[in-house]
């Protein structure tokens, strides 16, 4: 013979699942990252000094930069150390004006400036997260 739950037991099952649910929504970030032109392919990240030391090599494929957006408001740049890669748009899109304290994730091409001055970064895609915790 068969038995059922009694009904005390389904309710005390349904509240843990409820239970359960909250809290895994509450280890989910308020607010996903802003996305400003194309979609990110998920590239692994390249160090900002490595694309300001040799830019032509980063020209060449698609690569990725990441870290605190450490320019001036509507000119976003990257820092690493004493290496500073600024983010320009393709032109297929624009950034938005505030940028300060975001983490910056963009994907695109190097390109040099001017012979030994470094390098500019030219994204396809960026994402900005507001978040301080990254």
């Amino acid at each position: 013979m068969r038995t059922r739950p009694s009904r005390p037991v389904l309710l005390d099952l349904t509240a843990s699942g409820a239970l359960a649910l909250l809290v895994m929504t509450a280890a989910v970030p308020a607010r996903a990252a802003d996305l400003y032109g194309k979609p990110l392919r998920g590239l692994s990240a390249v160090p900002v000094r490595e694309v300001v030391k040799d830019p032509a090599r980063y020209a060449v494929k698609a690569a990725r930069v990441e870290g605190l957006n450490a320019g001036a408001a509507g000119s976003p740049a990257l820092k690493d150390g004493e290496a500073v890669l600024p983010i320009v748009s393709d032109g297929s899109f624009k950034f938005p004006g505030d940028l300060a304290g975001g983490f910056l994730a963009a994907e695109g091409r190097a390109r040099a400036v001017a012979e030994g001055s470094g390098a500019v970064f030219v994204a396809t895609g960026v994402e900005v997260r507001r978040e301080a915790s990254r």
